[in-house]
């Protein structure tokens, strides 16, 4: 009996972390759903609790708030987006290196952007927030959107100075374009989520066209090579 209880003791903690975990996912992505649909400041406490089959005691045993609801679900999608960034770039420089010309071409342009472009749209409800929500008066929240906003700068300035580490580009201010590039790829993911799924491939052949001629001008090793163009 001793031994029985002994091993009650130590499979409790286990499950009962395991339990805490499975109901912070649940409080996630109600909070996606109810977000997206009512809005950041038209959701309570209580209705996320509601939507996610909790209590409200769950929910502060696994939030302090629902600002801190909010941050994690920016932060999550955020390091789902960067990863697939970084991991799109470091292929991409391989592939240009083994081609015979070593530049960066269209296609492989369209690629990255295709990749990333439909990564980000998967999260159809941070869209929606953003909608909602993006030009909000609340200037708590507009330092979170900025904080998302230089977030998304710092991944696209770390993805396109990897190409000039790589040697495929000539050094240029890197943190300049990424804050040119970044609000057009967003107002363009915007436009997608309210476009039909036929629509979607002809937003990222305008975006790739765009960041294709752009960058190539940009940094293209001679002069003479732009003016061939």
């Amino acid at each position: 009996m001793a031994l029985s209880v002994k091993n009650q003791e130590v499979k409790s903690p286990g499950k009962r972390q395991l339990s805490k975990a499975v109901t912070r996912e649940k409080l996630l992505a109600a909070a996606r759903h109810e977000f997206a649909k009512k809005g950041y400041h038209g959701t309570s406490v209580r209705e996320l609790a509601a939507a996610a089959g909790v209590s409200t005691g769950a929910f502060y045993g696994n939030f302090k708030n629902k600002r801190e609801v909010f941050d994690t679900i920016i932060d999550e999608i955020y390091a789902t987006v960067k990863s697939i960034m970084d991991e799109t770039t470091a292929n991409l420089i391989s592939r240009i290196k083994k081609t015979s010309s070593g530049k960066l071409t269209s296609d492989l342009v369209r690629a990255v952007v295709d990749k990333v472009f439909r990564a980000a749209m998967s999260h159809t409800d941070l869209f929606h927030i953003l909608r909602r929500e993006g030009l909000g008066r609340d200037p708590d929240f507009r330092k979170q959107f900025d904080r998302i906003w230089d977030s998304y700068v710092q991944a696209t300035k770390f993805a396109l100075q990897a190409y000039v580490d790589a040697g495929l580009a000539k050094p240029y201010d890197t943190e300049l374009v990424a804050r040119a590039v970044v609000p057009m790829s967003i107002s363009m993911l915007l436009h997608a989520q309210r476009s039909s799924p036929e629509r979607v491939n002809d937003i990222v052949d305008t975006v790739a066209a765009m960041l294709d001629g752009g960058i190539l001008r940009l940094t293209s090793w001679k002069r003479d090579e732009i003016a061939a163009v």
